[in-house]
């Protein structure tokens, strides 16, 4: 089973910067060529990126770094439902934006603890991209 995170309120189309097509769809592409793109100018590391897996560039891989938070930072919490990329709702479908900013919180607290280069950058973009989305999309519909 897969876990993509998306923006639960696409910032592009809320700012009104996202160039639609069809069915009225976000041409991401496009979007990003006319500048109109938050995740983009926002100026994300380039480093550990994990992006969804389909979709868009604003999409994160969320099996990915619930691997990362299992695989480099012991867990050792009675609640634990902050501290993954699935969703704080009852079904795990949606993650508030405070959700978000207590796992990137968490995050920061814990990454010095990894050694592993690349795991180390992709923990960077994950803190990145969850204060990101609390503070662009109000958090993360959670898709798996």
């Amino acid at each position: 089973m897969g876990l993509d995170n998306i923006p639960k309120e696409y910032p592009c189309r809320s700012k009104g910067t996202a160039v639609l097509v069809e069915d009225d769809r976000i041409d991401c592409k496009a979007t990003q060529a006319a500048g109109g793109c938050p995740w983009l100018n926002a100026g994300p590391p380039e480093e550990g990126r994990v992006l969804g897996m389909f979709g868009t560039d604003c999409w994160y891989r969320g099996k990915y770094g619930n691997y990362l938070l299992g695989e480099e930072m012991t867990m050792v919490d009675e609640d634990m439902t902050h501290l993954t990329f699935y969703g704080d709702n009852e079904d795990g479908t949606e993650k508030s934006a405070d959700s978000c900013l207590v796992l990137a919180d968490f995050i920061k607290d814990h990454i010095t603890e990894v050694s592993d280069e690349e795991n180390h950058n992709a923990l960077v973009y994950a803190q990145w991209y969850l204060r990101w989305v609390a503070a662009e999309c109000g958090g993360l519909v959670c898709w798996y």
